[in-house]
């Protein structure tokens, strides 16, 4: 009886067959743009957690309160909806990306489509909120005032790493294809 075991067939990319894929092309990896992937995503999902806290409380207020009328309130709710989109889809990218195995949905292509989705809607929240507090002023108190400062910083600041990092991701599939004169997704062996 032979109890050695054959090593597991190979495809000609090297990853096992039927097993977990353990290429370089699996999870974060070591070069590139996925050593900075979980940090950029990251701090996309941790800015936009904060301003769900900050703009639900300022949205009660407003609405205890009836200051602001309803303009105020639709763009705060407006840009708590872009919060809890954001910090749900940047927190899935980043498991996406850990695990390796969501293949089209994980992809560039899938990233960019995304970032440039909530890139415009980031644009449109932080200008319409910036605007109307423009037209009624600060706040009434001191705390309101802050309060109404970052989040009128946080979503510009949302605005621009969703620019920033959509911006990498595209340089990045530029590179792959200029140095390997395919494109990323090209499947063949070299």
């Amino acid at each position: 009886m032979n109890t050695t075991t054959a090593p597991p067939a190979t495809t000609a990319r090297g990853a096992h067959m039927g097993g977990a894929a353990t290429g370089p092309g699996t999870g974060y990896g070591k070069r590139g743009i996925r050593r900075y992937h979980p940090i950029l995503f990251g701090l996309i999902s941790a800015i936009a957690i904060a301003l769900i806290g900050l703009t639900a409380w300022m949205h009660h207020q407003y609405s205890a309160s009836g200051l602001g009328g309803t303009s105020l309130t639709r763009r705060l709710d407006f840009l708590i909806f872009l919060a809890c989109w954001t910090a749900l889809f940047a927190a899935a990218y980043i498991i996406f990306a850990h695990t390796g195995r969501f293949g089209a949905i994980g992809s560039h292509a899938s990233h960019v489509f995304w970032l440039l989705i909530t890139w415009i809607m980031w644009l449109i929240g932080a200008a319409l909120y910036q605007h109307r507090m423009s037209q009624l002023g600060c706040g009434l108190t001191h705390k309101m005032c802050l309060i109404n400062r970052a989040i009128k910083a946080l979503s510009w600041i949302e605005f621009a790493l969703c620019f920033i990092t959509m911006l990498i991701i595209i340089l990045h599939i530029g590179g792959k294809t200029a140095r390997y004169r395919t494109g990323p997704y090209d499947d063949h062996v070299v």
